[in-house]
Protein backbone atom coordinates (compact mmCIF):
# COMPACT_ATOMS: atom_id res chain seq x y z
CA UNK A 1 0.00 0.00 0.00
CA UNK A 2 1.41 3.46 -0.83
CA UNK A 3 2.69 5.96 2.31
CA UNK A 4 0.20 7.42 3.86
CA UNK A 5 0.43 10.55 4.54
CA UNK A 6 -0.15 13.02 6.78
CA UNK A 7 2.37 15.23 4.78
CA UNK A 8 1.33 18.80 4.85
CA UNK A 9 3.16 21.22 2.39
CA UNK A 10 2.67 23.79 4.85
CA UNK A 11 2.56 23.88 8.56
CA UNK A 12 -0.52 26.40 7.63
CA UNK A 13 -1.98 23.88 5.26
CA UNK A 14 -2.71 20.62 6.93
CA UNK A 15 -3.74 17.64 4.97
CA UNK A 16 -7.05 17.76 4.08
CA UNK A 17 -9.55 15.65 5.89
CA UNK A 18 -12.74 13.71 4.02
CA UNK A 19 -14.89 16.96 5.50
CA UNK A 20 -13.03 19.16 4.34
CA UNK A 21 -12.61 18.11 0.97
CA UNK A 22 -16.55 17.43 0.86
CA UNK A 23 -17.03 20.90 1.94
CA UNK A 24 -14.69 22.24 -0.36
CA UNK A 25 -16.21 20.43 -3.64
CA UNK A 26 -19.48 21.84 -2.45
CA UNK A 27 -18.43 25.11 -2.36
CA UNK A 28 -17.05 25.17 -5.74
CA UNK A 29 -19.92 23.39 -7.08
CA UNK A 30 -22.23 26.33 -5.49
CA UNK A 31 -19.76 29.40 -6.72
CA UNK A 32 -19.95 27.31 -10.38
CA UNK A 33 -23.78 26.67 -10.10
CA UNK A 34 -23.88 30.78 -9.22
CA UNK A 35 -21.75 31.21 -12.60
CA UNK A 36 -18.60 33.13 -10.85
CA UNK A 37 -15.01 32.82 -11.37
CA UNK A 38 -12.52 31.83 -8.18
CA UNK A 39 -11.45 35.57 -8.93
CA UNK A 40 -15.02 37.43 -8.51
CA UNK A 41 -15.58 35.66 -5.46
CA UNK A 42 -12.12 35.97 -3.53
CA UNK A 43 -12.52 40.03 -4.22
CA UNK A 44 -15.83 39.67 -2.50
CA UNK A 45 -14.44 38.06 0.64
CA UNK A 46 -11.10 40.12 0.44
CA UNK A 47 -9.01 37.06 -0.62
CA UNK A 48 -6.66 35.88 -3.65
CA UNK A 49 -8.09 33.22 -6.11
CA UNK A 50 -5.38 30.94 -5.02
CA UNK A 51 -6.65 31.04 -1.69
CA UNK A 52 -10.28 30.27 -2.29
CA UNK A 53 -8.93 27.53 -5.11
CA UNK A 54 -7.28 25.72 -1.78
CA UNK A 55 -10.03 26.39 0.26
CA UNK A 56 -12.21 24.40 -2.78
CA UNK A 57 -9.82 21.80 -2.72
CA UNK A 58 -10.09 21.34 1.26
CA UNK A 59 -6.35 21.63 0.98
CA UNK A 60 -6.45 24.52 3.15
CA UNK A 61 -8.34 25.10 6.70
CA UNK A 62 -11.14 27.54 6.28
CA UNK A 63 -13.09 29.76 9.03
CA UNK A 64 -16.99 29.26 9.31
CA UNK A 65 -16.76 32.78 9.39
CA UNK A 66 -15.92 32.77 5.64
CA UNK A 67 -18.17 29.65 5.04
CA UNK A 68 -21.26 31.93 5.73
CA UNK A 69 -19.56 34.78 3.87
CA UNK A 70 -19.63 32.39 1.12
CA UNK A 71 -23.13 31.13 0.97
CA UNK A 72 -24.45 34.82 1.51
CA UNK A 73 -22.78 35.39 -2.04
CA UNK A 74 -24.12 32.12 -3.10
CA UNK A 75 -27.71 32.45 -1.86
CA UNK A 76 -28.03 29.48 0.18
CA UNK A 77 -29.74 29.59 2.97
CA UNK A 78 -32.69 27.10 5.06
CA UNK A 79 -31.07 23.55 5.70
CA UNK A 80 -28.59 23.68 3.29
CA UNK A 81 -26.44 26.62 4.72
CA UNK A 82 -27.15 24.90 8.52
CA UNK A 83 -25.89 21.76 6.70
CA UNK A 84 -22.70 23.70 5.53
CA UNK A 85 -21.53 25.46 8.34
CA UNK A 86 -22.31 22.64 10.51
CA UNK A 87 -19.88 20.63 8.31
CA UNK A 88 -17.02 23.62 8.55
CA UNK A 89 -17.03 23.59 12.26
CA UNK A 90 -15.52 19.74 11.66
CA UNK A 91 -14.01 20.43 8.61
CA UNK A 92 -10.20 19.12 10.11
CA UNK A 93 -11.15 16.42 12.05
CA UNK A 94 -10.20 13.19 10.96
CA UNK A 95 -12.38 9.83 10.51
CA UNK A 96 -16.46 10.40 9.63
CA UNK A 97 -19.13 8.50 11.05
CA UNK A 98 -22.02 9.14 8.73
CA UNK A 99 -25.18 8.26 10.89
CA UNK A 100 -26.71 11.87 10.15
CA UNK A 101 -26.97 11.37 6.51
CA UNK A 102 -30.54 8.68 6.27
CA UNK A 103 -30.50 8.68 2.32
CA UNK A 104 -28.35 5.77 0.41
CA UNK A 105 -27.65 8.11 -2.35
CA UNK A 106 -26.26 10.72 0.46
CA UNK A 107 -23.89 8.44 2.17
CA UNK A 108 -22.34 6.96 -0.99
CA UNK A 109 -22.00 11.09 -2.45
CA UNK A 110 -18.35 11.01 -0.31
CA UNK A 111 -17.48 7.81 -1.07
CA UNK A 112 -18.26 8.30 -5.43
CA UNK A 113 -15.99 11.76 -4.89
CA UNK A 114 -12.94 9.99 -3.05
CA UNK A 115 -12.74 6.91 -5.71
CA UNK A 116 -13.24 9.59 -8.38
CA UNK A 117 -10.08 11.23 -7.41
CA UNK A 118 -8.59 8.40 -5.94
CA UNK A 119 -4.91 7.11 -7.63
CA UNK A 120 -5.71 3.12 -6.18
CA UNK A 121 -8.84 1.77 -4.87
CA UNK A 122 -7.83 -1.23 -3.00
CA UNK A 123 -11.52 -3.77 -2.13
CA UNK A 124 -11.67 -6.54 -0.12
CA UNK A 125 -15.08 -8.57 0.11
CA UNK A 126 -15.37 -11.82 2.12
CA UNK A 127 -19.59 -12.13 1.60
CA UNK A 128 -20.07 -10.80 -1.96
CA UNK A 129 -18.86 -9.63 -5.38
CA UNK A 130 -16.93 -6.07 -4.56
CA UNK A 131 -19.63 -3.34 -5.52
CA UNK A 132 -17.49 -1.96 -8.52
CA UNK A 133 -17.38 -4.99 -10.31
CA UNK A 134 -20.60 -6.33 -10.24
CA UNK A 135 -22.78 -6.60 -13.02
CA UNK A 136 -26.50 -4.94 -12.65
CA UNK A 137 -28.32 -8.15 -12.40
CA UNK A 138 -26.35 -8.96 -9.49
CA UNK A 139 -26.89 -5.83 -7.76
CA UNK A 140 -30.34 -5.68 -8.11
CA UNK A 141 -30.52 -9.60 -7.17
CA UNK A 142 -28.67 -8.64 -4.33
CA UNK A 143 -30.73 -5.30 -3.07
CA UNK A 144 -33.68 -7.06 -3.58
CA UNK A 145 -32.87 -10.16 -1.05
CA UNK A 146 -32.71 -7.81 1.27
CA UNK A 147 -36.79 -7.71 1.49
CA UNK A 148 -37.72 -4.11 2.77
CA UNK A 149 -36.09 -2.38 -0.23
CA UNK A 150 -38.77 -0.93 -2.47
CA UNK A 151 -38.78 -1.03 -6.73
CA UNK A 152 -38.22 2.79 -6.23
CA UNK A 153 -35.55 2.12 -3.90
CA UNK A 154 -33.94 -0.17 -5.72
CA UNK A 155 -33.28 2.15 -8.75
CA UNK A 156 -32.14 4.94 -6.87
CA UNK A 157 -29.42 2.51 -5.33
CA UNK A 158 -28.70 0.91 -8.68
CA UNK A 159 -28.21 4.32 -10.52
CA UNK A 160 -25.53 5.63 -7.66
CA UNK A 161 -23.82 1.93 -8.37
CA UNK A 162 -23.48 2.71 -12.09
CA UNK A 163 -22.26 6.23 -11.40
CA UNK A 164 -19.52 4.31 -9.12
CA UNK A 165 -18.88 1.99 -11.96
CA UNK A 166 -17.75 4.56 -14.29
CA UNK A 167 -15.28 5.94 -12.65
CA UNK A 168 -13.24 2.49 -14.09
CA UNK A 169 -13.25 3.82 -17.46
CA UNK A 170 -12.18 7.45 -17.10
CA UNK A 171 -9.21 9.00 -19.13
CA UNK A 172 -7.68 9.04 -15.73
CA UNK A 173 -9.40 5.77 -14.04
CA UNK A 174 -8.00 4.48 -10.72
CA UNK A 175 -6.38 1.37 -10.52
CA UNK A 176 -8.12 -0.86 -8.95
CA UNK A 177 -7.43 -4.21 -6.77
CA UNK A 178 -9.92 -6.33 -6.14
CA UNK A 179 -9.54 -9.38 -3.27
CA UNK A 180 -12.61 -11.35 -3.16
CA UNK A 181 -12.94 -14.38 -0.49
CA UNK A 182 -13.19 -17.51 -2.22
CA UNK A 183 -16.65 -18.34 -0.79
CA UNK A 184 -18.50 -15.19 -2.25
CA UNK A 185 -17.38 -16.92 -5.53
CA UNK A 186 -19.71 -19.98 -4.22
CA UNK A 187 -22.83 -17.81 -3.10
CA UNK A 188 -25.61 -18.00 -5.27
CA UNK A 189 -26.98 -14.65 -5.68
CA UNK A 190 -30.23 -14.43 -7.95
CA UNK A 191 -29.99 -17.79 -9.39
CA UNK A 192 -26.90 -20.00 -11.14
CA UNK A 193 -27.31 -18.29 -14.57
CA UNK A 194 -26.95 -14.20 -12.73
CA UNK A 195 -23.90 -15.94 -11.10
CA UNK A 196 -22.14 -17.61 -14.07
CA UNK A 197 -22.44 -13.97 -15.93
CA UNK A 198 -20.97 -12.11 -12.66
CA UNK A 199 -18.17 -14.89 -12.76
CA UNK A 200 -17.80 -14.13 -16.50
CA UNK A 201 -17.72 -10.62 -15.61
CA UNK A 202 -15.05 -10.37 -13.36
CA UNK A 203 -12.78 -12.18 -16.06
CA UNK A 204 -13.48 -10.16 -18.47
CA UNK A 205 -12.81 -7.10 -15.90
CA UNK A 206 -9.55 -8.27 -15.65
CA UNK A 207 -8.89 -8.05 -19.43
CA UNK A 208 -8.20 -3.82 -18.47
CA UNK A 209 -5.18 -2.32 -17.64
CA UNK A 210 -6.12 -1.11 -14.29
CA UNK A 211 -8.10 -3.78 -12.37
CA UNK A 212 -6.45 -7.03 -10.77
CA UNK A 213 -8.64 -9.51 -8.99
CA UNK A 214 -7.07 -11.40 -6.38
CA UNK A 215 -9.15 -14.69 -4.90
CA UNK A 216 -8.59 -15.42 -1.25
CA UNK A 217 -9.00 -19.54 -0.95
CA UNK A 218 -11.02 -21.22 1.72
CA UNK A 219 -8.68 -22.66 4.02
CA UNK A 220 -8.75 -20.64 6.97
CA UNK A 221 -6.87 -17.58 6.10
CA UNK A 222 -7.41 -14.09 7.65
CA UNK A 223 -10.54 -13.79 5.23
CA UNK A 224 -12.59 -15.92 7.80
CA UNK A 225 -13.07 -13.16 10.40
CA UNK A 226 -12.12 -9.95 8.41
CA UNK A 227 -14.99 -7.67 7.39
CA UNK A 228 -15.49 -6.03 3.95
CA UNK A 229 -13.20 -2.34 3.71
CA UNK A 230 -11.90 -0.48 1.02
CA UNK A 231 -8.62 1.33 1.02
CA UNK A 232 -8.38 4.60 -1.08
CA UNK A 233 -5.07 6.40 -1.91
CA UNK A 234 -4.46 9.21 -3.94
CA UNK A 235 -0.75 11.24 -4.57
CA UNK A 236 -0.09 13.95 -1.71
CA UNK A 237 -3.54 13.03 0.52
CA UNK A 238 -3.88 10.98 3.29
CA UNK A 239 -5.26 7.78 2.51
CA UNK A 240 -8.57 6.61 3.46
CA UNK A 241 -10.26 3.73 4.20
CA UNK A 242 -13.83 3.02 4.08
CA UNK A 243 -16.46 1.10 5.72
CA UNK A 244 -20.17 0.51 5.01
CA UNK A 245 -22.54 -0.38 7.71
CA UNK A 246 -26.73 -0.98 6.83
CA UNK A 247 -27.37 2.61 7.48
CA UNK A 248 -24.19 4.22 8.02
CA UNK A 249 -21.05 4.77 6.06
CA UNK A 250 -17.33 5.14 8.09
CA UNK A 251 -14.64 7.07 6.97
CA UNK A 252 -11.35 6.22 8.54
CA UNK A 253 -7.93 8.46 8.29
CA UNK A 254 -5.96 8.40 11.40
CA UNK A 255 -2.53 6.90 10.96
CA UNK A 256 -2.51 4.01 12.94
CA UNK A 257 -5.84 2.90 11.49
CA UNK A 258 -4.85 2.71 8.06
CA UNK A 259 -1.95 0.96 8.99
CA UNK A 260 -3.72 -1.88 10.59
CA UNK A 261 -5.63 -2.49 7.95
CA UNK A 262 -2.90 -2.32 5.28
CA UNK A 263 -1.38 -5.12 7.69
CA UNK A 264 -4.62 -6.98 7.11
CA UNK A 265 -4.39 -6.38 3.41
CA UNK A 266 -1.09 -8.08 3.42
CA UNK A 267 -2.19 -10.78 5.64
CA UNK A 268 -4.87 -10.96 2.68
CA UNK A 269 -2.46 -10.87 -0.01
CA UNK A 270 0.29 -13.48 1.24
CA UNK A 271 -2.34 -16.25 0.89
CA UNK A 272 -4.44 -15.35 -1.74
CA UNK A 273 -3.97 -16.89 -5.70
CA UNK A 274 -1.51 -14.92 -7.26
CA UNK A 275 -3.60 -13.10 -10.53
CA UNK A 276 -3.29 -15.71 -13.31
CA UNK A 277 -3.97 -18.43 -10.92
CA UNK A 278 -7.42 -16.53 -9.92
CA UNK A 279 -8.57 -15.26 -12.98
CA UNK A 280 -7.97 -19.03 -14.25
CA UNK A 281 -9.85 -19.99 -10.63
CA UNK A 282 -13.47 -17.87 -11.72
CA UNK A 283 -13.39 -18.64 -14.85
CA UNK A 284 -13.70 -22.50 -14.17
CA UNK A 285 -16.41 -21.72 -11.28
CA UNK A 286 -18.12 -19.74 -14.32
CA UNK A 287 -17.40 -22.77 -16.89
CA UNK A 288 -18.83 -25.12 -14.05
CA UNK A 289 -21.85 -23.17 -13.25
CA UNK A 290 -22.42 -23.64 -17.45
CA UNK A 291 -22.01 -27.22 -17.68
CA UNK A 292 -24.44 -27.40 -14.91
CA UNK A 293 -26.93 -25.53 -16.04
CA UNK A 294 -26.89 -27.30 -19.66
CA UNK A 295 -27.38 -30.43 -17.82
CA UNK A 296 -30.32 -29.42 -15.77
Amino acid sequence: MAASTHRGSTMSEPDPTVRGQELGEELRGLREASGLSLADVAKRIDASASKLSRLETGRRAIAVEDVAALLAIYGVNGTQRRELLALAREAQRRGWWQRDRPGFAERQRTLVSLEAKADRIVNFEGMVIPGLLQTGEYTRALLAARGELGDEEIERRMVVRLRRHAVLRGEFAPRLLAVVDELALHRIVGGRDVLRRQLEHLVESTLRPNISVRVVPNIGTPAASAKAFQILERAGAPTVVFLENLGSSLFLEERHEIEMYGSLLRGLLAVALDEPESVKFIAELARRLGREASTA
